[in-house]
């Protein structure tokens, strides 16, 4: 009984440590997301406007 507690005590690190570093992933994607998406806006801003004939 023992070793069972024991067991799901590891797999409940293991899940708790895979639920961090996928947080960790997740939140720096959204950081290298955000960063392209402000060079994009600077770069449409600084685009000269298209000329009326």
């Amino acid at each position: 009984m023992e070793h069972q507690f024991f067991i799901r005590q590891q797999n409940l690190k293991l899940y708790r440590s895979l639920v961090a570093a996928s947080e960790a992933a997740a939140a720096k994607a959204h950081a290298r997301q955000e960063k392209l998406l402000k060079l994009l806006a600077e770069e449409v801003a600084n685009e000269p406007l298209p000329r009326k004939n």
